[in-house]
């Protein structure tokens, strides 16, 4: 484990570029200061030599549409157009895990955690050419989160409405939640490269936590639901209501766990930047992607439940190797922002689409109103994966008026 972690450190502060690693011949992208789901929010004053990274935006709109829907389109379209074994390995792929092992629908909401870091240093580093003060852009970084978990609390209230009771009881709450654990993460993440200065820390400081997290984990229980040393840690710290009944996978050991994934896509946002060529950038990212996975074979079990080590360093890995690909598609190439527009214009509106998608009663009220319609003259499975389509495409118009308006939801 130790060895692997060093090979790993090693390699990353190898791959990292020298301070000047931002070029000076990038020119200021008009929407450089809008800010979705990761630290871009935070603003200064004047002009930023840094353009916004189409990849960054384009890979997280895949995200979201994940989030939002696609993901059944894909399952209600299966039982058409494969076998009776593809369609069971693309819903147990759309799906989590119980406990061990690792789908494709585990690494969605990971990846987005790993995009909000790349896209941190974007805006450390443009707040910087601007002179934001470190204690105010930490404090920014501070009030995000604090929204965000607001957010997160009132998305639990919502989903959790048939077991509250009235008057409201505060232990009965789920307080933990996805929009807090990004939240927290990243200023967490935030706050150390801010304090800390030297940006070859961040991998170093990605690898101590790792290396952390798997000895509290492997010393202070067993890898089961009720004896992992989360579960200990949940019942101590989480007030309320956990989501998984003895841990939460949203609970303070995960978000340590998360802020490792943070840094780690913050040298991702570095490498990106790095005054190289494109194809050094590409190559970089890919060996990177390639070490973490590598390592994260060699670290014990991949439970995406309580954020093992592994499951950190595999979705790292993942998210270098997806952003290798978004890098030279949606940043190099003449037609680049044409490409990329679709995917970009829900990645430039991610906190609004979601929220709007756990709004109380909307998703709910658009399918029935969908899947009745459709019923009235097509056969199931036809109408499901209509509906799920029309409903899918109509939050991405709702992305594209955002657009066409220059509308774009910030925190």
């Amino acid at each position: 484990m130790q060895k692997l972690v060093c090979i790993t450190t090693a390699a990353a502060l190898a791959l990292m570029p020298s301070r000047d690693d931002v070029s000076e011949d990038r020119g200021e992208d008009s929407l450089a200061r809008l800010a979705v789901l990761s630290p871009d929010g935070v603003n200064g004053t004047g002009p930023s030599k840094m353009r916004r990274l189409h990849s960054l935006d384009a890979l997280r709109g895949l995200d979201m549409l994940f989030i939002i829907g696609l993901d059944c389109v894909l399952r209600a379209a299966s039982p058409l157009l494969l076998s009776e074994e593809g369609t069971q390995e693309v819903w147990r792929q759309l799906g989590h895990c119980s406990w061990e092992g690792l789908t494709l629908y585990d690494l969605i909401f990971p990846i987005f955690v790993f995009i909000s870091g790349a896209s941190m240093y974007c805006s450390i580093a443009r707040a910087e050419e601007r002179g934001v003060n470190r204690l105010m852009l930490t404090g920014k970084l501070w009030k995000r989160a604090l929204i965000l978990a607001f957010f997160g609390l009132l998305v639990n209230a919502w989903s959790m409405r048939d077991s509250l009771s009235w008057p409201l009881q505060l232990s009965s709450l789920r307080y933990a939640s996805v929009l807090g654990l990004i939240g927290a993460s990243c200023a967490l993440a935030g706050s150390a490269v801010i304090g800390l200065r030297r940006k070859w820390c961040a991998p170093v400081l990605a690898m101590g936590i790792l290396v952390i997290v798997w000895c509290l984990q492997t010393f202070g229980g067993n890898m089961t639901p009720e004896g992992c040393f989360n579960a200990k840690v949940d019942a101590l710290l989480c007030p309320g209501a956990l989501h998984s009944g003895s841990f939460d996978p949203e609970g303070p050991l995960c978000i340590i766990s998360a802020t490792a994934l943070a840094l780690l896509g913050y040298c991702a946002g570095w490498l990106s930047n790095a005054a190289i060529s494109m194809r050094r950038q590409a190559t970089a990212l890919i060996l990177m992607g390639g070490l973490c996975i590598t390592t994260a074979s060699q670290c014990g079990a991949i439970i995406k439940g309580i954020w093992t080590p592994a499951f950190v360093l595999a979705a790292g890995g993942v998210g270098y190797l997806l952003l290798s690909v978004f890098r030279p598609l949606c940043d190099a190439w003449g037609r680049e922002k044409k490409l990329s527009m679709p995917l970009r214009m829900v990645g430039m509106n991610a906190l609004f689409i979601y929220l709007l998608n756990h709004l109380p009663g909307y998703p709910q009220l658009c399918t029935e109103i969908l899947a009745q319609a459709f019923r009235l003259f097509l056969h199931e499975p036809a109408a499901l994966i209509l509906t799920f389509t029309a409903q899918l495409i109509g939050s991405w118009l709702i992305c594209f008026l955002l657009w066409k308006k220059r509308i774009f939801i910030k925190i």
